[in-house]
């Protein structure tokens, strides 16, 4: 075979595959957006971005969680030295879901894999393409001071398409990546949520206060209409016109993305799914 014609079908072939590599090329903002939505819903994973910090997604937030130790969030940037550039695709996702790092040790269960390994294969995908997209900065972290065992958490099996509306699409998100149980249900002695008074509130995360978000009428958000808890949600604004604070506001605005980002669909499917859960009395404020 000449060279001419080693070179008119290298060119044929190259030609063969224009039309699909354009195609990719056109989906990868359309992914890099859907995924950056999905990091909102999650409230912008505001604990691997500190205000004083390096940059978006750096990490470094520290947690003192007494009986267990130390901890702080890792560089989630794609810097291939302090951060995940030189992870694979399956090895990002594993970290969100499983809490488990490439070299086989575990995360400790403050980054709240129990609720985000609920989060769909599509929309996983679309988030570590996001994940990719951002700035990379090298910044390293402390290492990590534990007293006790990484205490260890039960996962789900991901569902394989995210639903899109309605009331299953607002217990996806809520159980999902917006891990609304992680803040607002009470803990058990090894810091695990008990799910007997789920969404009840009390003691959360960093000594804050979550609020009991159970459609209890005296206790919780019952005489909240949909529209208003829809509004909160992407708002941070009360019915009686008191503005969110602690976590829930940080969640709220976000880093890059928050839950002011959801869609209106989406922030009234999230309500409805609330509505929907076992009132329980438990005053907290």
């Amino acid at each position: 075979m000449t060279l001419g014609r080693v070179v008119l079908l290298l060119a044929a072939w190259a030609l063969s595959l224009w039309p699909a590599l354009a195609r990719a090329a056109d989906a990868l903002p359309e992914l890099v957006a859907r995924g950056k939505y999905v990091f909102g819903a999650a409230g912008g994973c505001a604990c691997h971005t500190t205000p004083d910090g390096a940059g978006l997604n750096a990490g470094g937030t520290k947690f003192d969680l007494s009986f267990f130790g130390v901890v702080y969030t890792p560089n989630i940037t794609p810097d291939a030295e302090t951060g995940i550039g030189k992870w694979t695709d399956a090895q990002v996702v594993d970290a969100i879901r499983r809490g488990e790092r490439p070299g086989g040790s575990r995360l400790f269960p403050i980054h709240p894999y129990k609720y985000l390994s609920n989060i769909a294969d599509d929309e996983i995908e679309a988030l570590v393409v996001y994940l990719r997209s951002v700035k990379p900065i090298k910044s390293p972290v402390p290492a990590r001071s534990l007293k006790v065992p990484v205490p260890t958490r039960t996962i789900v099996a991901a569902p394989r398409v995210a639903p899109r509306e309605g009331l299953a699409r607002g217990e996806y998100l809520a159980g999902g990546a917006g891990h609304c149980a992680e803040c607002h249900t009470p803990r058990r002695f090894d810091a695990s949520t008990d799910d007997r008074k789920f969404l009840a509130g009390g003691p959360g995360p960093e000594r804050s206060l979550a609020a009991n978000i159970t459609p209890h009428v005296e206790t919780g958000i019952g005489r909240w209409s949909e529209a208003q808890i829809a509004r909160f949600l992407r708002t941070g604004v009360k019915p009686s016109g008191q503005e969110a604070h602690s976590l829930m506001r940080t969640v709220i605005v976000g880093t890059s993305a928050g839950f002011k980002d959801l869609t209106p669909a989406d922030a009234l499917a999230i309500a409805r799914y609330l509505k929907t859960v076992p009132p329980i009395e438990n005053r907290v404020r």
